[in-house]
């Protein structure tokens, strides 16, 4: 199951995308870093549904 692992690498790597994203733009919610998070959070909740399968 190492889907499970790559979910979670991958939403934290989408987590630092957006806070990037979010300082370069001033600390404005843009359509980009709306995406980012919400994919982030996406992946994140699919690895802890794995985790306790």
């Amino acid at each position: 199951m190492a889907a499970r692992y790559i979910l979670a690498a991958l939403s934290i790597v989408f987590v630092v995308a957006a806070v990037v994203r979010l300082q370069r733009d001033g600390g404005r919610f843009t359509p980009a870093s709306k995406t980012r998070l919400l994919v982030a959070t996406i992946f994140a909740l699919v690895s802890t549904w794995l985790w306790l399968q």
